[in-house]
């Protein structure tokens, strides 16, 4: 039964390396051949629905110059090593998409779950500085996930059709043997969420020739914004480690914490140009969220800095620039509303505590005394499931920022426990703070959403956008 395992991956790896290759030799002549490739291979109903969209897409715009992401995507497949065009597709397409949804359907049948497709995990909370507004701070090896751990929860994952795992922290290349835990995995996806001061030229080599892992720099505007922040010295060292990775062919993009004080610049054409240049394909627009230890309400942007976001930020520049980027709020719309509590994701941190974001605190389970099956299944994140979406408004998908009250519910509910030092000040000392917040954006994102409605008559029903 391995042999025949085994014999029908290395099939599978071997005609996704062929079709990566063609389709780098000349991405803008072979997409559309890729895409009617992937409509007649699909099977689930699911994945043929999504093929035919994309087609759709690519049918009406390859009639003329290629549109902005889909520039993106041949400048990627030209950047990459063939072993990280292999290996992503693979394990991220093939593994996780393809081949695991019949895993996902077996589990919910036979345990009462769905697990989710994305795990977050964060093997230590050190990091190698001390950024401005930031929890992972003022911890030790003592605290890191230990190796078994994170090895055993990996093939646990895989048993439930779990493929695709961001690695963030703390700083996950503190570590050497995160490393060393990726190569070991090697069917599976990896984002390593990192500030980039670590990444060598040895090193970028190395993870090409593994081939499954990309790279989400944190950058935080050009040098006087970044270095404001992160201190003197680290945006050449953070440009250089983007520069490894390049000359490596390994695949990466930037992620940027949006404060009150920088939202401006993070969407000025300067910035993002110089991301293009610098060989970004993909970027993340975090919004400060006022967590953990010393957090600074006053850093969170405004209620009118996010209608700013949502008109001239991710949206607006994927559509004009070969940046694919991606605003966690602002695009909730696309994932119908909130992802967290093993909807779509959920994160693992330093200690084993299993929460149901990276920026909601709390637990009921760790992953030392229970299974990743068992935790996922446990009555905090089914409440939380059972609560999504949060409201009609889709622009309006956080139980921090826009529905405070459905954190502090749930938690009380399943009794979870804070996980972090300061994580309780949300339930208490910042819920006026919060919930104020939450009003005063209210009409701001009632009015948007009602403009998207009128553009888009047939909204799929809230039911359908909770599935």
């Amino acid at each position: 039964m391995k042999s025949t395992e085994s014999l029908r991956r290395k099939t599978e790896e071997y005609a996704v390396g062929e079709i990566m290759g063609i389709l780098a030799g000349d991405p803008e002549k072979h997409i559309r051949r890729l895409v009617d490739l992937a409509q007649h291979l699909a099977i689930h109903p699911e994945h043929k629905q999504a093929v035919a969209t994309v087609k759709t897409y690519v049918d009406q715009q390859l009639d003329g110059d290629l549109p902005a992401p889909l520039r993106t995507l041949a400048r990627g497949l030209r950047q990459s090593s063939p072993a990280c065009r292999t290996k992503l597709a693979m394990n991220a397409l093939v593994n996780g998409t393809w081949n695991a949804r019949a895993t996902r359907d077996r589990i919910l049948e036979e345990q009462g779950f769905y697990p989710p497709s994305i795990m977050l995990m964060s093997p230590s909370m050190r990091c190698n500085l001390s950024c401005s507004g930031c929890y992972a701070a003022q911890y030790t090896k003592k605290d890191d996930l230990p190796y078994e751990v994170m090895d055993r929860v990996l093939r646990e994952a895989k048993e439930l059709g779990i493929f695709s795992v961001i690695l963030l922290g703390g700083e996950p290349l503190v570590r050497p043997d995160v490393v060393d835990l990726i190569e070991e995995h090697d069917d599976m996806a990896f984002m390593v969420f990192t500030n980039g001061t670590l990444i060598t030229p040895a090193l970028a080599e190395r993870f090409s020739a593994m081939g499954n892992a990309v790279f989400s720099v944190s950058i935080d505007g050009l040098k006087r914004q970044h270095e404001a922040r992160r201190g003197v010295g680290t945006f050449d060292r953070t440009i250089q480690g983007l520069r490894s990775l390049r000359e490596a062919g390994v695949p990466y993009g930037f992620s940027t914490m949006v404060t009150r004080e920088n939202c401006e610049d993070v969407i000025a054409d300067e910035f993002n140009d110089f991301l293009v240049e610098e060989g970004c394909l993909w970027g993340w627009h975090f919004l400060y969220m006022p967590v953990g230890r010393d957090a600074d309400p006053s850093l969170m942007p405004t209620p009118e800095q996010r209608e700013m976001l949502r008109q001239r930020g991710a949206q607006y520049i994927r559509s004009r620039k070969e940046l694919f980027v991606i605003d966690f709020w602002n695009d909730a719309p696309y994932v119908g509303g909130c992802i967290a509590g093993a909807r779509r994701y959920f994160h693992i941190n330093a200690n084993g505590d299993v929460e149901p974001c990276i920026f909601a605190h709390f637990a009921t389970h760790n992953i030392k005394d229970v299974s990743l099956a068992e935790a996922l299944s446990s009555p905090f994140f089914s409440d939380i499931k059972s609560r999504q979406p949060y409201d009609d408004n889709l622009l309006r998908p956080c139980m921090i920022m826009d529905h405070p009250q459905i954190l502090r519910d749930a938690v009380a509910a399943s009794g979870a426990h804070p996980t972090h030092e300061g994580a309780e000040v949300l339930l208490g000392e910042f819920a006026p703070m919060l919930d104020a917040y939450a009003e005063t954006y209210r009409p701001i994102a009632d009015k948007a959403w009602h403009e998207i409605l009128a553009k888009r008559p047939q909204e799929p029903s809230r039911s359908a956008m909770a599935s």
